[in-house]
């Protein structure tokens, strides 16, 4: 019966391969050719990848996604606007090719010699360094490789140090690497974030995140890792050899959005996979073969991120366009409440809902498809500030956070080692502090 089972498993897995790969080709000849055939061709290429995926996932994300999904379909149908759901699906087509992408940068960050260096310069840092240099790792490692960072980052902690030493480096670590989201384009975060506010310059949002991880590692510095402010030049030169391919790819995502006007997740797609194909082309015979077989390998295990994204987009669509909704979200889109307020509050719901167990895939969508069916509340930018912080402090406090799980289990934790710690203490003091900041930026718009 096991390898009956197995064999079955085998099969939906391949079977998800197929139709995100499907979907993968269907969005990027979409981009290039400007054709609306790949809505018609997406819709049942999702619906099917979701049937696929449903038996694939775990108990309590298939529950999380029923949970999301039947209050999509009672609410469209009670509003009489069951074309709601086709729209909802229409705005998820993008990210299956996202997701896709984001595995081909993830195998090729598997064999990027940058990477290597940079984890051993690493380990090679003083003690008394090593707090600040698992923040700046984590930041740096995830913005390319999210909760994959974590695992090049736990081999470089001291074996033998005490429970309580690697939860404060694995602290360290898991806030650097939530923090990334603010400015990283290689996050379905800001893909989320960003597609809701297509007006607003993908440089503008990049510009703030980099402020808000200055602001967060001078926090950092004054109370995690007192002291080791006097090591930071030598924590940035080990991370060196990382700055020119995650800051070159960054940057030229950048470039090509606020040139042509795309949504930040069309111009990830149509930047890493050629950018991609230059760089394999002058690498040693075999190392295309390796990221070809890597980003295929891991097209397989896609399938609860990509069920989730793809209800939740959905509800959103739903929820944002429901005349109940329109009746609640009326007074504050309509600035009944001061943006210090409105900012500060939603950031505080997003936070709490991701420590109860809500994912804040699940809320930032809601809270971003509400602020933005109208004329928003507050200036865009501090709009996307928002999301973007909900997102980063979500997942680095919340008991259902991928990444707080993964390092957890990388650096050898019990239950709760890491929640929340002193990342609580920070989550509170930096979300105030951006709050203000944020307050202050739309006020002065």
């Amino acid at each position: 019966m096991a390898g009956e089972a197995g064999g079955w498993r085998r099969r939906l897995v391949g079977a998800s391969r197929v139709l995100l790969l499907a979907l993968w080709v269907s969005e990027l000849s979409a981009l290039l050719t400007g054709s609306t055939l790949a809505n018609l061709l997406g819709r049942p290429l999702l619906l099917g990848y979701g049937l696929v995926a449903l038996p694939l996932v775990g108990p309590a994300s298939r529950r999380l996604a029923f949970g999301l999904a039947l209050p999509a379909l009672a609410l469209a149908f009670l509003e009489g606007r069951p074309v709601l759901l086709l729209e909802g699906l229409d705005q998820a087509l993008l990210f299956p090719a996202f997701l896709g992408t984001l595995t081909l940068v993830r195998a090729l960050a598997a064999v990027h010699p940058a990477v290597e260096r940079a984890r051993e310069r690493t380990e090679r840092l003083p003690n008394e360094a090593r707090a600040l240099g698992f923040f700046l790792g984590g930041h740096l490692f995830g913005a390319v490789l999210t909760a994959g960072s974590f695992a090049l980052l736990a081999p470089l902690a001291d074996p033998r140090a005490s429970e309580a030493e690697r939860a404060r480096l694995a602290a360290m670590a898991l806030r650097g690497s939530c923090l990334a989201v603010l400015w990283s384009p290689f996050f379905v975060g800001m893909a989320l974030v960003t597609r809701h506010l297509p007006e607003l310059p993908l440089w503008r949002v990049t510009l703030l995140g980099l402020g808000l991880s200055l602001l967060a590692l001078l926090l950092t510095l004054a109370h995690d890792a007192r002291g080791a402010g006097r090591f930071l030049i030598a924590a940035l030169s080990a991370l060196a050899p990382l700055l020119p391919p995650v800051g070159g790819a960054a940057a030229a995502i950048v470039l090509v959005a606020s040139l042509t006007g795309l949504p930040s997740l069309a111009a990830v797609l149509l930047v890493t996979p050629p950018a991609a194909a230059l760089w394999l082309a002058v690498r040693p015979n075999g190392t295309a073969r390796l990221v070809v077989a890597r980003t295929f390998e891991l097209t397989g295990r896609l399938a609860e991120e990509m069920l989730l994204v793809g209800v939740v987009t959905v509800l959103g669509r739903v929820v944002a366009a429901s005349s109940g909704m329109a009746h609640l979200a009326g007074p504050i889109l309509a600035g009944a409440l001061p943006g210090w307020l409105l900012l500060g509050a939603a950031l505080a719901v997003i936070v709490l809902l991701a420590v109860a167990g809500l994912h804040p895939l699940a809320s930032v969508a809601i809270t971003m498809a509400l602020l933005t069916e109208g004329p928003p509340p507050v200036t865009p930018l501090a709009l996307a500030g928002l999301g973007l912080l909900g997102w980063a402090l979500g997942t680095m406090l919340g008991s259902t956070s991928l990444s707080l799980l993964v390092a957890r289990s990388a650096f050898e934790l019990p239950a709760r080692a890491l929640s929340p710690g002193p990342n609580g203490r920070f989550v509170l003091l930096f979300g105030a502090l951006s709050v203000a900041l944020l307050a202050l930026l739309d006020a002065l718009a």
